[in-house]
């Protein structure tokens, strides 16, 4: 793919990327203000394809990642709010499986997969599974272990440990380990190639 570009120009890069952050961010809103699903999925994976960029260095992807993060943070509130958006948690977690690039594809499942989680309406370890094993799609490095790292941050309070209230029928400690564990030994794997 196309090389990191040279340092002078990651701040300008940055800057062209945030502005498309931040007016997707703010369409983002104002879809989940009008409970538009379907808007809100467009422009959540609009924000999300600037994620798909090969030319900033880890330390500025990870600025622009941040900015992507939090925004996401609004996509995931309205999820798991069923009175404002309406819909059965399993139709949502299929619907976002249909966003054309596989980026936002995942990044959209991790999110609306810690939602279904969170409602109960799913066993912890099913979802987890299905989104980890998805996850291994995207093998770029890079944006590989970011993906990886959505993932852990989304999930960190939704596994089936003892004590967590997801146990059960949701998994047990086996489960949540080996969420863990494969999502270190994949990261690891993206993290070697980065070298």
């Amino acid at each position: 793919g196309q090389m990191t570009a040279y340092p002078e120009d990651q701040a300008r890069l940055l800057d062209e990327a945030s502005a498309i952050v931040k007016e997707q961010a703010h369409y983002l809103k104002r879809a989940i203000q009008d409970a538009n699903t379907r808007d809100a999925l467009k422009h959540a994976s609009n924000m999300i394809c600037e994620l798909r960029t090969s030319l900033l260095s880890p330390k500025t992807y990870y600025e622009l990642y941040m900015q992507v993060f939090q925004e996401m943070q609004h996509l995931h509130g309205y999820f798991g709010d069923k009175t404002l958006h309406g819909r059965k948690m399993v139709d949502l977690y299929e619907s976002v499986q249909h966003a054309g690039n596989i980026l936002p594809r995942l990044y959209l499942l991790a999110t609306v997969g810690s939602a279904y989680i969170k409602t109960g309406d799913a066993p912890a370890k099913d979802i987890l599974k299905d989104v980890s094993e998805l996850c291994k799609g995207v093998q770029h490095p890079l944006r590989g272990l970011f993906l990886r790292y959505y993932l852990s941050q989304m999930m960190k309070n939704k596994l089936p440990d003892i004590g967590s209230g997801y146990e059960g029928e949701g998994g047990t400690m086996d489960d949540a380990f080996e969420f863990v564990f494969s999502n270190f030994e994949e990261s690891n794997r993206l993290w070697v190639r980065m070298q």
